[in-house]
């Protein structure tokens, strides 16, 4: 591993001892990682190809834009009375297939959910899929791609395993906290935790737990789809505010937790 880090042997800590940072392994990971890819989007396009044969019309796609999700809204709504589960399925198919390759749009997605399901359906719905998607990242990163991280994002994951090092009694409300605030690299969260040393068995609670205000405000701007002008609307001042407000109390307990646990 030396080799890429020989300005700062430390990230070496980072690897494993069964670490094999050639470029060969890394290409070989790296052409796993892509086979599952197409096999994941050959399904899923399946899978649409199926759903445009209901709705009678041009196939479903990811939304780019407010307009292009008004678009798909209304075609899906074309199903929901019909085929609501099916609809369910394959929304959850999608959802999980951006989520898993941190492919961008997850706001997107939640607003739909919300414009689908409602938010007594979709918000649960959400943050189940924000979770399993966020853990199947979770686990292609620490397949596929832990050699790759190191090599690109090597200060960034230091920088985090030693944040988390020094909070390791109060993991879980460390992890959340940092969920909370709508401004964090989720994407780099998802992808780096395993390489920093995050058991699977608290990633997917802090994400379950610390997405919900987030997702919530996403699900609840679906109901009045029609309405928003930008997706800055959902993250207005006040809902920045209150996350952020969410993050310091989430923080402060933190603090209290890891001082009581010092004294005992």
């Amino acid at each position: 591993c030396r080799r890429f880090y020989k300005k700062d042997p430390r990230f070496c800590k980072l690897c494993d001892v069964t670490c094999k940072c050639s470029t060969l392994s890394m290409w070989r990971r790296a052409l796993g990682l892509g086979l599952i890819f197409a096999a994941a989007t050959g399904m899923l396009y399946a899978s649409g190809a199926a759903m445009a044969r209901r709705m009678k019309g041009p196939g479903p796609a990811f939304p780019k834009d407010l307009h292009d999700l008004r678009l798909l809204a209304q075609q899906l709504q074309q199903l929901k009375e019909d085929n609501f589960y099916s609809l369910l399925l394959f929304f959850s198919a999608a959802y999980l297939y951006k989520q898993a390759f941190a492919i961008p749009g997850s706001s997107l997605m939640n607003v739909l959910c919300g414009a689908l399901f409602g938010v007594k359906v979709g918000l649960p719905l959400v943050c189940v899929l924000t979770a399993v998607g966020a853990s199947l990242c979770y686990l292609l990163s620490k397949a596929f791609a832990r050699q790759w991280l190191l090599r690109w994002y090597g200060l960034r994951l230091q920088s985090l395993q030693e944040k988390l090092n020094s909070d390791r009694k109060s993991l879980l409300l460390v992890l959340i906290s940092l969920r909370l605030f709508p401004f964090s690299p989720n994407w780099f969260l998802n992808m780096a935790s395993p390489i920093a040393g995050v058991p699977l068995t608290l990633f997917f609670p802090s994400v379950l737990i610390g997405l919900v205000p987030y997702n919530y405000l996403c699900v609840q701007s679906g109901l009045v789809l029609s309405q928003l002008q930008d997706l800055s609307q959902v993250l207005s001042p006040a809902n920045v505010a209150t996350l952020a407000l969410g993050t310091v109390g989430t923080l402060l307990l933190t603090l209290i937790v890891k001082r009581y646990k010092g004294r005992v």
